[in-house]
């Protein structure tokens, strides 16, 4: 009787380290909403980060689900927004219920003047540059992204 006392006692044991392993495995999964409001907090954190302007996640029908994100950017600093505006889509979109597909970028200028540069790129191409370093720079910047003109990205 008194074996069978400690086997349970050590089977509740075990069967209760196993479930707190489990539990710290698994990541938190937010809405849509969620995370168009934790964009603009997370840049902030984010040293000499350009100015957050917005962002939005919407579904467009041949591109599927966008992660779109508005940045105010110094004219003489925008190759460094782009970098930000990929950085913080990319470490945010790990916690979608359902990831984007497609990463945009919209950088407005402080020169009123001038049109925002938008930027898009596919979520997967930049994961296999930034995490997976399966392809180079070069080679994310050149066939994964691609400048598009500035009607077709709506406001913040």
């Amino acid at each position: 009787m008194k074996r069978l006392c400690s086997q349970i006692c050590l089977l509740i044991l075990l069967f209760s380290l196993v479930d707190s392993v489990t539990a710290q495995g698994a990541r938190s999964r937010f809405s849509d909403q969620q995370i168009v409001a934790m964009t603009g907090s997370y840049l902030k954190k984010m040293p000499g980060a350009p100015q957050f302007a917005g962002a939005k996640v919407y579904r467009h029908p041949e591109r599927g689900k966008i992660y779109q994100v508005h940045l105010k950017v110094d004219r003489n600093r925008e190759t460094e927004g782009l970098g930000y505006a990929f950085d913080v889509m990319l470490s945010l979109s790990q916690y979608f219920k359902f990831p984007p597909k497609v990463f945009m970028a919209v950088l407005h200028s402080d020169v009123r003047s001038s049109p925002p540069v938008i930027c898009s790129g596919s979520a997967k191409c930049t994961e296999d540059h930034y995490i997976r370093n399966s392809i180079t720079y070069k080679e994310w910047y050149t066939k994964c992204i691609q400048f598009e003109d500035p009607k077709s990205a709506a406001g913040p």
